[in-house]
C-alpha cells in the first residue's frame, strides 16, 4: 500500500486560501444584499403606512403600493433563483457495477487501495470523451460528507489502452482526495446565483414595467425598482469576476496534483501519451458526430464509437501520426511544432493548465513506474459493442437529433465523410513548407539567374520551414503586443522569452518584433527566389513557360484575393441585421445602409467577372449566381416582412462568393507546387 502519496504544494495552498477568501466575501455579500433588500422592504412600508395615514386616496394608496413594490422586487430579485429546478439529467449516462463489469471495478480497486480515497458512490459511463468526478448532490456537497460519483466516458476507452485509462482513472481519484473540491460546490451556488441575477434577468425587469401598466405614476417605481436592481447587478457582477478567477486558478493546480497522483501510482509515459491523445481523439469523435447532425436526419449511426476510430485513422494519416501498439502516437512536437510564440499570458479563466505545461511538470513527479499495459481498453468493458450502441442511442437523444434516416455502417460513414470533405496534401514532397506560406513572387524575369546550383533538400529544410512558421509566431506576439498596448489595465504582466514584462511596456518592443519580421520576411522570400530558379534551371523549356505563367498567376489571384475578400467582409457587416428580432423601423434603417453598401460591391463583383484572373476559373454555373445579383435590385423587406426569396438569393451568393475565393485560390497554388514535382520527377 503506498504510503507517500505527493503532498499538496504551496502554491496549491496559497490558491486555495484565496479561493476560500473570494468565496466568502462573495456570499458574504450576497448576504449583505439580501438584508439591504430586507431594510429596504421595512423603510419603504413604513414610509408606505405613513403616507396612508395622512389621508387615504387613489394618489397615497398607489403612492404607498409603489414604495412597497419597490423593495419587494429587489428582495424577489434577489431569491428567485431558489425557485428555480435543476434540469439536470443523467438519462444518457449507464449506471455500472460491480456485477456487470468486474474487470473495470477490480481496476478501481486498485487505485482506490493505491490512493488511500474513499470508493465512489456510483459509477457511470457517459458516451463522450472524458472522465469526472461530481456529487449527487452540489448543494448538501457544501454541508455534508457527500460521496462522490466517478463517470467514465466511452469515447475515451475507445481511444485509450488499459494502462492508459488507468492513469486517467487515476488522476480522477487524484480529485477523489481533494478537499477543496468542496470549493467548488460554494462556486456552483454562487455560479447559479449570478447567472439569474445578473444574465437571465431580462423577463423580469420587462415583468416589471409591464406590471407597472400604463399609469406613468406607477411606471415610475416600476424605474426606480429597475434601477436599484441593476445597481445590485453591477455589485454582484464585480464580485464575480474576483471569485471565479480565484477558483480558477485553485482548479488549474488542481490539476497538478490530480496528475502528480497519477504520476506516482502508475507511470509517466502512458499518462503522457493518453493526454497527448485526448485532443485528437477528442475531435474524431465531434467530427463523426456533426456529420450526422449536417445530414439533417438524413443518416443515423448504429456505432458512433467505430466512426470515431475511423476518422481517428484518417487524421492521423494526413498529420503523418504513426500507430503503435494499435493507437495513433502523438509527440509534444506535434502540438508546439506550429506554435512560435514567445509570450506567455496565463490564462486566468481557465481551469486546466495548457497540456504542454502539464507534461513538463508530469516528467518531474515522482513514479512507481508501474508496468505498461498496451490492450485496447475496451477488452475490459463487458458487453461493450452493445454498450458503444446504447451509449449511442442515448447520445443521439441528448443532442436531439430524431430516431429516423438511414442507418448506416461504419465503411459508409467512411465513404461519405471523405465524399464531403476532400482533402488537398500542399505538403507531399516539400516538408511542410507551403502549408501555410504562398509562393508569391514578382518580376521573374529580373529574378532568374543563369547558375541555380542549389539542393532541393535544403531549400526545403527543416530550417526553412521553421522560417515559416517564425513568421507567423512573430505576427501573432506583434497583434498580442499591440492588444496589451492598447489595454494595459487589462492584463498586468506577460512573459516574453520566459523574462516577465508590464503590460504598460508591450509597446516599446513592437519595433524590435518588426524589424525581425522584416528579416524573416526577407529570408523566405530569399529563398522563394532561390526555389523558382532551382525548378526553371531544372525545367526543359515547355516547363519553364508553365513555371512563369503559374508563378504569375499565383502572384495575381493572391493580390485580388486579398481585395475582394475584404470587400466581401466589410459587406457581410450590412447583413447581420437579418439574423435578429429588430423593429421594423430599425430593420428600414439597416436596409438602407445595406442597398446603398451594395453598390460598391457589385462593382467589385463585376470587376470579378470581367477583368480578374478569377475570370478565366469560374464554372458557368458561379458566374450566372455573380451575375444575377448584379443584375438584380433585392429590397430584402416589404409590407414588414422580409422577401424571403431575396434573403435566400444573398445568402446563396455570400455562400458562393467566399467558397470560390479559397478553392481557385487553394487551386492555383496546388497546380504550381504539382508542376514543381513534377519537374523534380522528371529531372
Amino acid at each position: 500500500m503506498t504510503n507517500n502519496l505527493p503532498k499538496i504544494s504551496t502554491a496549491y495552498q496559497t490558491k486555495l486560501i484565496s479561493a476560500i477568501v473570494s468565496v466568502s466575501a462573495f456570499f458574504l455579500i450576497y448576504l449583505l444584499l439580501i438584508l439591504a433588500s430586507l431594510l429596504m422592504i421595512f423603510l419603504l412600508g413604513y414610509g408606505a403606512v405613513k403616507l396612508l395615514t395622512i389621508k387615504v386616496n387613489y394618489f397615497t394608496i398607489f403612492g404607498a403600493a409603489g414604495l412597497f413594490s419597490i423593495g419587494l422586487f429587489v428582495f424577489i430579485f434577489l431569491t428567485r433563483f431558489i425557485f428555480k429546478k435543476n434540469n439536470y439529467s443523467t438519462r444518457h449516462l449507464i449506471e455500472v457495477s460491480r456485477s456487470h463489469q468486474p474487470e473495470l471495478f477490480n481496476m478501481i480497486d486498485e487505485i482506490v487501495k493505491e490512493t488511500k480515497v474513499q470508493a465512489p458512490k456510483k459509477v457511470f459511463l457517459s458516451p463522450d470523451v472524458n472522465a469526472s468526478v461530481s456529487y449527487n448532490s452540489i448543494f448538501w456537497s457544501m454541508f455534508l460528507p457527500v460521496k462522490k460519483n466517478l463517470t467514465i466516458g466511452m469515447g475515451l476507452i475507445n481511444t485509450t489502452s488499459v494502462g492508459e485509462l488507468k492513469t486517467v482513472l487515476a488522476h480522477e481519484f487524484g480529485h477523489f482526495s481533494q478537499r477543496s473540491m468542496k470549493i467548488g460546490g460554494y462556486v456552483n451556488q454562487a455560479e447559479k446565483i449570478i447567472f439569474e441575477t445578473v444574465y437571465n434577468n431580462k423577463d423580469y425587469e420587462n415583468f416589471i414595467l409591464e406590471f407597472s401598466g400604463s399609469n406613468a405614476f406607477f411606471k415610475i417605481f416600476g424605474l426606480i425598482s429597475v434601477s436599484f436592481i441593476n445597481a445590485f447587478q453591477y455589485i454582484l457582477k464585480s464580485i464575480s469576476n474576483f471569485l471565479f478567477k480565484n477558483h480558477a486558478s485553485l482548479q488549474r493546480e488542481m490539476e497538478y496534483h490530480a496528475d502528480a497522483i497519477s504520476t506516482f501510482v502508475t507511470n509517466p509515459d502512458e499518462q503522457i501519451s493518453s493526454l497527448l491523445r485526448l485532443e485528437l481523439s477528442d475531435a474524431a469523435f465531434n467530427y463523426a458526430t456533426n456529420f450526422y447532425i449536417e445530414s439533417n436526419q438524413k443518416y443515423l449511426p448504429k456505432n458512433l464509437y467505430e466512426n470515431q476510430i475511423s476518422l481517428m485513422k484518417i487524421f492521423s494519416e494526413r498529420n503523418n501520426h504513426p500507430y503503435v501498439n494499435g493507437l495513433p502516437q502523438i509527440d509534444i512536437e506535434d502540438l508546439t511544432r506550429y506554435n512560435k510564440s514567445r509570450i506567455e499570458i496565463e490564462d486566468q479563466w481557465s481551469s486546466h493548465p495548457e497540456i504542454s505545461k502539464r507534461i513538463e511538470r508530469i516528467k518531474k513527479n515522482e513514479t512507481q513506474n508501474t508496468t505498461s499495459d498496451h490492450k485496447p481498453a475496451g477488452e475490459i468493458i463487458r458487453g461493450y459493442e452493445n454498450i458503444c450502441e446504447t451509449l449511442t442511442a442515448k447520445y443521439l437523444t441528448l443532442l436531439s437529433i430524431k430516431n429516423v434516416g438511414e442507418v448506416i455502417d461504419d465503411n459508409t460513414f467512411t465513404t461519405l465523410y471523405l465524399e464531403n470533405n476532400r482533402y488537398q496534401n500542399l505538403i507531399s514532397g516539400f516538408n511542410g513548407y507551403y502549408e501555410r506560406h504562398n509562393p508569391i513572387l514578382e518580376n521573374l524575369e529580373a529574378i532568374i539567374q543563369d547558375s541555380g546550383l542549389y539542393h532541393e533538400a535544403d531549400l526545403f529544410s527543416d530550417k526553412k520551414v521553421s522560417l515559416v512558421y517564425e513568421k507567423a509566431g512573430i505576427e501573432q506576439d506583434l497583434q498580442t503586443l499591440q492588444y496589451l498596448a492598447s489595454k494595459p489595465k487589462e492584463i498586468k504582466t506577460f512573459r516574453y522569452n520566459g523574462v516577465l514584462h508590464k503590460a504598460k511596456h508591450a509597446g516599446n518592443m513592437i519595433p524590435q518584433l518588426e524589424n525581425e519580421l522584416k528579416n524573416v520576411i526577407a529570408e523566405l522570400h530569399e529563398n522563394d527566389k532561390s526555389i523558382f530558379n532551382y525548378y526553371y534551371h531544372k525545367s526543359n523549356n515547355e516547363h519553364k513557360t508553365n513555371l512563369i505563367n503559374k508563378y504569375k498567376k499565383m502572384s495575381a489571384i493572391d493580390k485580388e484575393f486579398d481585395e475582394f475578400q475584404t470587400s466581401l467582409n466589410e459587406f457581410i457587416g450590412y447583413l447581420q441585421f437579418m439574423a435578429v428580432t429588430l423593429p421594423f423601423e430599425e430593420i428600414r434603417k439597416h436596409r438602407a445602409k445595406l442597398l446603398k453598401a451594395e453598390k460598391p460591391f457589385k462593382q467589385k463583383i463585376r470587376n470579378l467577372l470581367e477583368n480578374s484572373a478569377y475570370k478565366e476559373l469560374l464554372t458557368a454555373e458561379e458566374s450566372n449566381i455573380l451575375q444575377q445579383f448584379v443584375d438584380a435590385e433585392y429590397i430584402y423587406f416589404n409590407n414588414d416582412r422580409y422577401l424571403q426569396n431575396e434573403v435566400d438569393s444573398i445568402s446563396l451568393l455570400i455562400e458562393k462568393y467566399q467558397s470560390l475565393l479559397n478553392t481557385y485560390y487553394l487551386n492555383t497554388k496546388q497546380e504550381l507546387l504539382k508542376l514543381q514535382s513534377e519537374i523534380s520527377q522528371a529531372s
